[in-house]
């Protein structure tokens, strides 16, 4: 009896490890395909040079 609840004990204790490992490598992962996808889109935002150049004025009171 004392080994079937070590057993289930010891189980339960390495899925939980592992799923927390698996979630850590998962969010690493997503993180970098969001940081690759801001930087596709910031290459392609900008603007063409038949346009001129761009002047953000700022309001002043």
């Amino acid at each position: 009896m004392t080994l079937l609840i070590r057993f289930i004990l010891i189980s339960i204790i390495v899925y939980l490890v592992i799923r927390s490992f698996n979630r850590y490598f998962e969010e690493m992962n997503s993180g970098r395909e969001q940081e690759q996808k801001r930087q596709d889109s910031t290459k392609s935002k900008g603007v063409s040079k038949e346009i001129g150049e761009y002047t953000d004025y700022e309001e002043v009171d």
